[in-house]
């Protein structure tokens, strides 16, 4: 198959565009941070130019598009919220319009009972590609990690990278809230294959959702973390306000998305098991894959 990949210089865009060049024709699609990555070939589209840019990406006569490209926080007219929920509806304005099967890397905010106009965006995509007319499948990951890819430094730090050179680095680690949040990671290997699994077998017009193996409090995450380091660390919970005040200031951060982070994020991924026969590996059994790459 020919798969292009939005996203592709992203941390899940550039593994997914990996496992994906080992049996197909890849095309990984990047805004500003270009993929250097064997067998893969980049390609500099802004998805908000659909007129333009979308005659391009049709010109590669494609089989699928796997839409992970997204924007959590935007700069620009009225709320960041607001501009970041208009380049995402851009964006899959002009993944509808290439005309060709899509999976959707989605999220899984969108059972946050706490609404965000992060979460609206999402469901938003979800129901315009169920009502396209377009072969599709929606995976909703919980919390990916893995190892960094040699040679390449996405757009955006990967939060479990971050997570690991803190604990790393420091016997107290700072939590938001209580850490007794759940999430249920799933490695981005095993993401990968899920999605490479149903494209190649036909896409059943169903969503999924694609987490480990196992869920686990944030400070257990911590922890495993930690043990796969040979450390002893502590939690510091810090008050939720504190964030969601300094989320204002940074441009990486998302105040309404911090402000639900004590929202569960579980994804059983028995369906997706049974759909594509990739069995997710639990949060302890992949740590130490993760740990060996940074």
């Amino acid at each position: 198959m020919r798969i292009v990949v939005t996203g592709g210089s992203s941390f899940v865009g550039a593994h997914l565009c990996r496992a994906a060049a080992e049996h197909h024709d890849v095309h990984a699609l990047f805004h500003s941070t270009p993929v250097a990555l064997t067998r893969v070939t980049p390609m500099r589209v802004d998805l908000r130019r659909r007129g333009r840019d979308v005659a391009r990406i049709r010109a590669l006569k494609p089989d699928l598009v796997v839409h992970t490209a997204c924007r959590i926080k935007a700069r620009g007219p009225g709320s960041s919220a607001e501009a970041a929920a208009a380049v995402n509806r851009q964006m899959m304005d002009a993944v509808l319009a290439v005309g060709v099967p899509v999976v959707y890397a989605s999220s899984t905010v969108v059972h946050w009972t706490r609404d965000t106009p992060y979460a609206r965006s999402r469901r938003e995509d979800e129901q315009r590609l169920a009502e396209s007319g377009l072969p599709w499948a929606v995976l909703r990951p919980s919390a990916p990690y893995g190892p960094p890819l040699r040679n390449h430094s996405p757009g955006h730090q990967e939060s479990f990278h971050t997570l690991a050179r803190l604990v790393g680095r420091t016997p107290l680690v700072p939590v938001i809230g209580d850490g007794k949040y759940r999430r249920q990671p799933i490695h981005v290997d095993d993401f990968a294959q899920a999605v490479l699994r149903l494209a190649e077998g036909g896409l059943p017009n169903e969503a999924f959702e694609a987490g480990g193996a196992t869920a686990h409090t944030f400070d257990d995450i911590i922890a495993l973390i930690a043990g796969g380091m040979g450390r002893r660390v502590r939690p510091l919970h810090l008050p939720k306000a504190l964030f969601v005040a300094a989320a204002r200031w940074a441009p990486d951060f998302d105040a309404d998305l911090i402000g639900a982070i004590d929202e569960d994020e579980l994804a059983d991924p028995a369906a997706l098991t049974a759909a594509c026969g990739v069995a997710p590996r639990g949060f302890a059994d992949g740590v130490a894959d993760m740990l060996q790459g940074l």
